[in-house]
């Protein structure tokens, strides 16, 4: 009798043991595990207003195992940000990420269904909402497509025409740009062979045969047209 009561202890005794084993090793699991969950995210290369709508928007990646975080959604919610260039991430391990940042190029402004958006060196139409920073550029009208507008700033930027002094493009159905400087000179281009048009154009500005005049229209195969201001 008494060596089954002793038995009985002794199973006590373990089963006492092992659970009492088991709640320290769940909590020391559960502590483990906490000390790799996402408390800190830094961001740098932005204004104090764009890493504010950058952190907002990667709230959701907050308390996530950093070892579970993935960076391709990461980088799939920020490049809903149309004004980032560059995105570099980086875990640091046991609790934090560092995430680079670089703006693009904005090179210019223009409406898309009656909204402001800019135009910028990535290739995208960036809405005027993201951005907090003045950006003094061109105005772009007309159906255009971006790659169409990169090309033409391009060739200008190849044959060193300042870009800066240019006010306005205008894009019209036939694929044809028309230029107003700052000076109210308006270039007229042909909607082929720009590059060589462009060419025609910088040497007249470099003979100085553009004074008083208001138009050039090189439209024509082969023809020069100037009109003068007081025409």
């Amino acid at each position: 009798m008494l060596q089954s009561i002793s038995k009985l202890k002794l199973y006590l005794y373990l089963f006492f043991f092992v659970f009492l084993s088991s709640i320290f090793n769940f909590k020391l699991i559960e502590n483990f595990q906490d000390r790799f969950i996402l408390k800190q995210v830094n961001i740098n290369g932005l204004s104090n207003n764009e890493k504010k709508i950058i952190e907002n928007e990667l709230s959701n990646f907050q308390n996530i195992n950093i070892f579970k975080l993935r960076k391709d959604k990461l980088i799939e919610s920020l490049n809903k940000f149309n004004f980032l260039e560059n995105i570099y991430v980086n875990k640091i391990i046991p609790s934090s990420i560092n995430i680079n940042l670089s703006k693009t190029s904005i090179l210019g402004k223009t409406l898309l269904n009656g909204k402001k958006f800019y135009i910028g060196e990535n290739g995208k139409f960036i809405n005027s909402k993201q951005l907090f920073e003045k950006n003094d550029v061109a105005t772009v009208f007309g159906n255009f497509k971006i790659d169409e507008y990169l090309n033409l700033l391009k060739i200008l930027k190849d044959h060193n025409l300042d870009i800066n002094s240019i006010k306005k493009y205008s894009y019209y159905k036939n694929k044809r740009w028309d230029l107003l400087f700052s000076n109210d000179l308006t270039l007229m281009l042909p909607s082929k062979d720009i590059e060589k048009s462009i060419k025609v154009y910088k040497k007249l500005l470099d003979n100085g045969n553009l004074i008083n005049i208001k138009i050039i229209d090189l439209r024509i195969t082969n023809q020069i047209i100037l009109t003068k201001n007081n025409e």
